[in-house]
């Protein structure tokens, strides 16, 4: 399967300016692609999703894909007015959503609720009935598993939940073919640590071959020794990320939601740090960044 990042940043597209540098880890929201031939998954929509609708437009192709969300916070979904093959007769997407908290008296799927939403005519010119693909929304329960197949292999998803406010799921993509081989890619974005291992996410990313994993905030950032403190805020950092990935025993750790106030030298120094400390227990470290490409 292949594996694209198309936004890494987390709580707000951070675009680069001359003071502000952002262009080597990109500022788009989170958004990830997984695609074997036949199939595609995308996971979130954040302001990413828009270069990835028009990179599938220049296909020129009817568009079928399966969106998996990990939850509904606004940088998670702020893409998807704007992934044009959603405009487009002849697409088709089957929209997943989490089950987290439902509020009261709204009733009907909460990722359905959440991007009508943010295209009622107060916020945006076009409302989701008017988009022209084919849109279909199902509801996905902790713990559950999905079998899409593509034309050789297909993939599975797993869901977990996550240690975030309000709820998130975590994805275990695996992608299986017909001599039985597969490929694990772990998706772990807005999630916060506990003062051991995540015993859930630890059950995801079990022999994993890549974990992608929020690591916003430095040690003294999260601590309050830099700035506020970030404790309870539903994020994480690398030094935790990495030990989550050794305790599973994942080959690759990829660092992600970098925090809007990091600029590319900020998450440099970051990688350069987990990886130094990666190698000493045998974890592959990166920090992802948009155009990032790899295939399992």
């Amino acid at each position: 399967m292949k594996i694209r990042i198309w936004g890494a940043r987390g709580s707000i597209p951070t675009p680069s300016t001359t003071d502000f540098v952002t262009s080597r880890y990109g500022g788009n929201t989170t958004c990830v692609s997984v695609e074997i031939p036949g199939r595609m998954v995308i996971l979130d929509g954040g302001s990413g999703l828009r270069n990835l609708g028009l990179a599938l437009v220049e296909r020129g192709v009817p568009v079928k894909a399966d969106f998996f969300f990990s939850h509904v916070h606004w940088d998670h979904i702020q893409g998807f007015p704007f992934f044009v093959p959603s405009f487009m007769k002849g697409n088709e997407f089957t929209l997943h959503g989490a089950v987290h908290e439902r509020e009261t008296g709204v009733v009907g799927s909460v990722l359905e609720n959440a991007l009508r939403g943010q295209q009622r005519s107060l916020n945006f010119p076009i409302q989701l009935a008017d988009m022209g693909a084919k849109l279909v929304f199902e509801e996905v329960g902790a713990g559950a598993t999905v079998k899409l197949a593509g034309i050789s292999s297909h993939l599975t998803i797993r869901t977990v939940e996550l240690n975030h406010p309000g709820g998130c799921f975590g994805f275990r993509i695996e992608e299986h073919g017909t001599a039985g081989e597969s490929g694990s890619f772990v998706f772990a974005t807005d999630t916060e640590h506990f003062a051991e291992v995540n015993p859930k996410l630890q059950d995801l990313a079990r022999d994993g071959d890549v974990l992608l994993y929020d690591a916003q905030y430095t040690e003294d950032e999260y601590d309050g020794k830099k700035g506020m403190l970030r404790k309870g805020w539903g994020h994480s950092t690398w030094r935790h990320g990495l030990r989550e990935a050794a305790k599973a025993k994942c080959k690759r750790l990829l660092l992600t939601h970098h925090d809007p106030m990091h600029d590319d030298w900020t998450i440099a120094r970051i990688e350069s740090d987990a990886r130094r400390e990666g190698a000493k227990i045998g974890v592959a470290v990166a920090a992802a960044y948009e155009g990032l490409e790899f295939e399992l």
